[in-house]
């Protein structure tokens, strides 16, 4: 999971996407990248670091990155982990394309084996958004920069791909274009605005909240495998190339995106809002009874404070977070991700002693959180704790841009409620139901692959995928200690 913005029509594109990347900064951690197209001569400037986006660029840096179009990544490693040649975006000089991509593509490895085969050249890494920007260039060989072109190269992509991916790019003739997988996995929006010369400016980006921040007031969505095109001239092309479904990740509503987004025509708010409503009908179902009801910040508000309104108990937050620690889900490894959760969370005893507690969390995916949460809580006296999830439980891995690559880490996989409660140390585990999930997304179709174990794209290749991941794993976890 990634977070994309591309910005073209505007005096200082370069500065615009520097804030909307802090707007996306949820979306990845790992590092981040300005692309810019401009100058008196219309030279591609790029910087990349690793690390936060605030602490990679500052006011100087922006003075080499001057121009009218302008594109950013901030990343969230699911393979590679922190190896600074897989920083976004990619830039192909000679053919004049550059790109950030947020997704995995499945089928990277037969992909690059393919290539090998064939005798073509490999992209410099393994990185699959390097591929796509191989695939694209190779396509456009001795062709000139113009839509048609750039469609042609955008389908010929979609037909060897197999996976999730939303793309921003731009190139040398001033075009700046995204597109969506054929089945929507991963988000993306068109933003347009007016400035005060009456010229129109746009923008795309993974999220509304990004654009909504920069003034972008008229926003639609990329259709799954849309393509969209806005030449230099501020001309909008824009073609649907391959449509397979419709399939949105229901974790983006669930965790990944803002609260303040909006994404498949629905308030990410009210989705867990009402995730949080349908949850309690099913606790008071189940009779659960508790004294109190607290949320494991930051996510999981609108849920708990739905919960406890339907249920008629109090709401507190109780766990307060440092907000000085990243976001512990999306770090590398389970023993950093542990260290941080220890230093991310710390409960208020005195509100806490003799009480019957509701935990109220997004999700449940290793249980590295929940348990952590539970023993400070038993530590702080507690009487009862009551363990709920807004979603269901999580028993497949997730090949689209999650980093949860093997059902092996899952706690829910191949284990009853019961005993996913003993694992946690709580009194009672309960999760959302599949059929509240839907109803709370209010969408026509979803991926819940890793729910379910259907997922929307062949993953005949997604053993290989599977295997550089957790390799990729155990490099961290044997890495140097510290």
């Amino acid at each position: 999971m990634c977070g994309l913005i591309g910005v073209t029509g505007t005096s200082d594109a370069a500065k615009e996407v520097f804030l909307g990347l802090m707007n996306l900064q949820h979306r990845g951690q790992d590092g981040a990248g300005i692309l810019a197209l401009g100058g008196a001569a219309g030279m591609f400037n790029i910087q990349k670091g690793s690390g936060l986006v605030e602490n990679i660029f500052s006011e100087r840096s922006f003075k080499g990155l001057r121009g009218q179009l302008a594109i950013g990544h901030t990343r969230y490693a699911t393979i590679g982990r922190n190896d600074p040649n897989l920083l976004q975006p990619f830039l192909d000089y000679k053919a004049g394309i550059g790109l950030g991509h947020n997704g995995n593509i499945v089928n990277i490895y037969s992909l690059r084996r393919e290539l090998a085969e064939n005798r073509e050249v490999l992209p410099a890494t393994e990185s699959d958004s390097e591929m796509i920007l191989s695939l694209m260039t190779g396509s456009l060989a001795d062709r000139a920069l113009a839509p048609d072109s750039l469609f042609a190269a955008i389908g010929h992509c979609m037909g060897k791909l197999v996976g999730a991916y939303a793309v921003v790019g731009l190139d040398a003739s001033g075009s700046l274009f995204g597109f969506r997988d054929p089945d929507g996995v991963r988000p993306l929006v068109l933003g347009k605005r007016l400035d005060q010369d009456g010229k129109p400016a746009y923008a795309l980006a993974s999220e509304t909240i990004a654009l909504r921040y920069l003034g972008y007031n008229e926003l639609n969505e990329v259709a799954p495998g849309e393509a969209v095109i806005i030449d230099a001239a501020a001309a909008v092309h824009r073609r649907v190339l391959k449509q397979s479904s419709f399939s949105p990740c229901m974790f983006e509503w669930v965790y990944f995106a803002r609260v303040e987004s909006e994404m498949g025509g629905v308030s990410v708010y009210e989705a867990r809002f009402k995730l949080g409503l349908l949850l309690a009908e099913h606790l008071k179902k189940l009779g659960i009874v508790a004294d109190v009801v607290v949320p494991v910040p930051e996510t999981s508000r609108a849920a708990a404070i739905a919960i406890a309104e339907a249920m008629s108990l109090p709401f507190r937050e109780l766990l307060i977070k440092n907000r000085y620690v990243q976001r512990t889900f999306i770090l590398d490894g389970q023993e950093a991700r542990q260290e941080a959760i220890r230093r991310k969370l710390f409960p208020i005893a005195g509100e806490v002693e003799g009480k019957r507690v509701l935990v109220v969390d997004d999700s449940i995916v290793r249980g590295n959180t929940g348990a952590q949460i539970i023993e400070l809580l038993r530590q702080s006296g507690a009487r009862e704790v009551i363990m709920v999830s807004t979603c269901p439980p999580i028993k497949n891995p997730c090949y689209y841009g999650i980093d949860f690559p093997s059902r092996a880490e899952l706690i829910a996989c191949d284990a009853s409620n019961e005993e996913i409660a003993a694992k946690l140390g709580a009194d009672r585990v309960v999760f959302q139901t599949i059929e509240g999930l839907r109803a709370a997304l209010a969408q026509h179709s979803l991926c819940t692959g890793c729910l379910t174990g259907q997922y929307p794209t062949d993953i005949s290749d997604a053993r290989d995928f599977e295997k550089r991941r957790v390799k990729d794993r155990q490099s961290v976890l044997n890495g140097p200690r510290r």
